[in-house]
């Protein structure tokens, strides 16, 4: 659920409250009701009505600081998914990927963008993505390349 949603809809929560307390004293004041429960209560000792008020008394309070409690906790909550999600978008932020075709050279392996300019590999990929390179000659090449070296390095390995 949107932030934004979730403060409209904790606003609209505190609107009610404060209209149904407002309704309540307004109510309770024009017909006495406190007055009117504590005669009944009188007229019906045996029933233990009293009593009953007073668990409701307390547990509405319990109640109330239990509200509060987890309140706090979804603050709490809210501020760890609220980072959480701050940190997904400055991962994503740093994630460069690569998609599609990307089409390629045969013979000299430079890669075309976009608007048709030619770009070695290693500047392509390292302009799209967040690899980099370090560069080395494999077997094949240092015998193609540098045949001398290559027979000494074979002599004095085996």
């Amino acid at each position: 659920m949107p932030l934004k949603r979730v403060r409209s809809s904790y606003w609209l929560e505190v609107v009610v409250v404060a209209g149904v307390s407002v309704a309540t004293f307004l109510l309770s004041a024009r017909f006495d009701l406190v007055e009117a429960i504590v005669r009944f209560s009188r007229e019906h000792e045996g029933w233990e009505i009293d009593e009953i008020l007073t668990v409701s008394v307390v547990l509405m309070i319990l109640l109330a600081i239990y509200a509060v409690k987890r309140w706090r906790e979804l603050i709490a909550a809210n501020r760890i998914i609220k980072q959480k999600n701050d940190d997904l978008q400055n991962a994503f932020q740093e994630i460069k990927q690569l998609k599609g075709i990307i089409p390629i050279c045969a013979n000299c392996k430079k890669i075309r963008d976009d608007k048709g300019y030619w770009h070695q590999v290693e500047v392509y990929i390292g302009e799209h993505t967040a690899a980099e390179f370090s560069h080395g000659l494999c077997p094949d090449c240092v015998k193609k390349l540098h045949p001398g070296i290559a027979e000494r390095y074979h002599t004095l390995s085996g």
